[in-house]
C-alpha cells in the first residue's frame, strides 16, 4: 500500500514549482559586480587547474550555492580522457556514499509521519535480519536511529565478493540478506560507532517495505521529483553513462574498473549518480527548510535534529548517559560527531562518497547559508573538505568567504593591473590577488595557498619586498613587475626569477 505522504509529496510538485524558489542559471548580478569575488574565482581555477595537471586528475565540477542561488559551478578536465569530452558542470558522477543523505531523509520522513519511530526495533519489519551470528548481542536493539547513527554493531559490508573481474549484474534491494547467516554482529548494538553500508542497506529496506514502493521509486518520487534534481538517479548496470578512472597504475589511470561496484555495496547506501548543479538544489532545499521557507519534504525541527550531534565517534564503547553528556558538549561548542545520516566538523555539516572510480564531497555552512560540492571521476581526487590539498576546502575558503563578507561587494580591487597567474612554467607558479589592502602572493603548489600568503609591501613604482620572509630569501625577497611597450604588466621577477604572466 502506498503511503500518503507519497501522494502528498507528489501533489506538492506543483506547489513547488509555482513557488519557484531556487534559482539556478545565471550568476546572481551582485557576484559578477564584486571583484574580490571573481579575481578569487581565477584564482581557484587556475589553483585547481595546477592540481589537476600535477595529479594527472582526469575529471572534477564544482559548484557553490549561497543560501538559494547557484553561485557558481563548473568543469574541469574531462569526462571521457579516450574521447576527450569535456567535464562540464552538467556532468554526472557516481556520489557513492552521499546517497545516504537521500535513504536518511526517506527514513526520517516516515518517522516524521509516525510510520515508524527512532526507536522502533529493525527485526520488527525486516525479520531475516535474525539470520545474523549475534555473538551473545541482543539483535532487537538495532533499531532506526542505529542505522543513522552508524551504532548498529553491524558489518561494514554486505557478505559479497568485491570481484572486479567477476561477472556481477544488479541486485535487488533485499539481496545483500541472503548472506546475513554468514555474518556476525561485531559490536552490541548501540554501544560503539561502526560505518556500515550494511546497516544502511537495512534502512533501504524499511523504506520499501514501510512505503510499499521499491526504494528507487521512493526515492525518485518523494524526494527527487520535488527538488526538480532531473539529473540524479540510479543507473542500470547495461546503461553505464559514467566513466570513473582509478589511481595510476603503470603510468597510467584504468578506466571503469568496476562499474557494479555501487550495486553490490547496496543501492541505499552508494547506488546515485548526480552532477553538482542538481546536488546544489538538493543543498538549497537544505537552506529553504532550516529557515522555515519550505517543509513539504521534511520539517525544519526533524531537519535540524538530524545535523545535530548525536554520537561522538569514540573508538571504544559508550554507555547511553556517556553518549548524552558527549553529544551535549559536541552540541555545544560544536565539535562535531555523527548525526542522523548526517557528519558534523565543528560548524560545517557534510557527507563525502568514494567508489572505484569517484570521489565525492557536499559541504554546509549554515550559519552562512553556504554550500559546496566537489565531484571527480578519479579515485583519489582530493575532493574531501580535511584533505591538505581539498578541493572543496579551497572553493569555499578562497570563494565562499568572499560571499560570506558583505563589506566585499562594492570594494574595487586595489591592484588589478597586478592581479593574475605568473609562472617559468617549471618551478614557480605564483597567483598574484590581494587580500585586505595588500599585495599577495599565493604559490599554487601549495595544498591550501590561502593559509600561507606572501605580503607585500610597496617600496616604488612596481616594486615590492616580503620583509617577513623565512627560508633561503629572507631579507631579499622582492618583486619587480614588467610592463611591454603598452604599459601593461606582462611579466614579475621574483628574486632573480622571471615570470611570465598567463592569460
Amino acid at each position: 500500500m502506498i503511503l500518503v505522504i507519497i501522494e502528498r509529496s507528489v501533489r506538492k510538485i506543483i506547489e513547488f514549482i509555482l513557488i519557484g524558489t531556487i534559482v539556478f542559471g545565471s550568476t546572481p548580478t551582485y557576484a559578477q559586480s564584486n571583484e574580490l569575488l571573481q579575481s578569487r574565482i581565477r584564482l581557484f581555477e587556475v589553483w585547481l587547474t595546477t592540481l589537476m595537471n600535477d595529479q594527472a586528475l582526469r575529471g572534477v565540477s564544482v559548484s557553490l550555492v549561497q543560501n538559494q542561488q547557484l553561485v557558481y559551478a563548473k568543469g574541469f578536465g574531462v569526462s571521457d580522457f579516450e574521447k576527450k569530452s569535456l567535464a562540464t558542470e552538467s556532468t554526472n558522477y557516481r556520489i557513492a556514499s552521499i546517497t545516504k543523505l537521500f535513504t536518511s531523509i526517506a527514513l526520517m520522513q516516515l518517522v516524521e509521519r509516525q510510520k515508524i519511530l527512532l526507536d522502533t526495533p529493525v527485526v520488527e519489519i525486516i525479520p531475516e535480519l535474525r539470520a545474523i551470528k549475534t555473538n551473545g548481542y541482543a539483535i532487537e536493539e538495532i533499531n532506526i536511529k542505529s542505522i543513522l547513527t552508524h551504532t548498529t554493531g553491524l558489518p561494514t559490508n554486505p557478505n559479497f565478493l568485491l570481484d572486479k573481474r567477476g561477472q556481477n549484474s544488479a541486485l535487488a534491494v533485499d539481496e545483500f540478506l541472503k548472506g546475513l547467516a554468514q555474518q556476525s554482529l561485531l559490536f552490541p548494538p548501540n554501544r560503539i560507532h561502526k560505518y556500515s553500508n550494511l546497516a544502511m542497506n537495512l534502512g533501504g529496506l524499511v523504506v520499501e517495505r514501510i512505503s510499499g514502493l521499491t526504494y528507487e521509486q521512493y526515492i525518485q518520487e518523494v524526494i527527487l521529483t520535488p527538488l526538480q534534481m532531473q539529473s540524479t538517479l540510479f543507473p542500470k548496470i547495461s546503461k553505464n553513462t559514467v566513466i570513473g578512472y582509478s589511481r595510476i597504475v603503470g603510468e597510467q589511470r584504468l578506466k571503469n574498473e568496476f562499474p557494479e561496484m555501487a550495486s553490490v555495496l547496496g543501492l541505499p547506501s552508494s547506488g546515485l549518480i548526480s552532477n553538482v548543479t542538481d546536488l546544489a538544489k538538493f543543498i538549497s532545499w537544505h537552506f529553504r527548510t532550516l529557515s522555515a521557507e519550505d517543509q513539504t519534504l521534511l520539517s525544519r525541527a526533524t531537519l535540524s535534529e538530524m545535523q545535530k550531534v548525536q554520537w561522538v565517534p569514540l573508538p571504544i564503547e559508550l554507555h547511553p548517559k556517556v553518549v548524552k553528556a558527549l553529544t551535549f558538549v559536541a552540541n555545544s561548542f560544536e565539535l562535531g560527531g555523527t548525526g542522523l545520516g548526517y557528519l558534523r566538523e565543528k560548524e560545517f555539516v557534510l557527507h563525502s562518497g568514494g567508489l572505484m572510480g569517484f570521489a565525492s564531497e557536499l559541504v554546509m555552512d549554515n550559519q552562512n547559508k553556504l554550500g559546496v560540492v566537489a565531484l571527480s571521476n578519479t579515485v583519489d581526487a582530493p575532493v574531501y573538505f580535511n584533505h591538505p590539498q581539498s578541493i572543496s576546502r579551497n572553493l569555499y575558503e578562497m570563494v565562499g568567504r568572499v560571499l560570506a563578507d558583505p563589506k566585499t561587494f562594492d570594494r574595487p580591487l586595489l591592484y588589478a593591473e597586478y592581479e593574475n597567474f605568473y609562472s617559468d612554467d617549471h618551478h614557480w607558479h605564483y597567483y598574484v590577488t590581494e587580500m585586505g589592502e595588500n599585495l599577495i602572493l599565493l604559490n599554487l603548489r601549495e595544498g591550501m595557498p590561502l593559509a600561507r600568503p606572501v605580503v607585500l609591501s610597496k617600496m616604488g613604482v612596481d616594486h615590492f619586498v616580503d620583509p617577513n620572509h623565512e627560508g633561503i630569501y629572507s631579507g631579499e625577497f622582492s618583486v619587480y613587475f614588467q610592463r611591454d611597450q603598452n604599459g601593461k604588466v606582462d611579466s614579475m621577477v621574483v628574486k632573480n626569477n622571471k615570470l611570465y604572466r598567463k592569460e
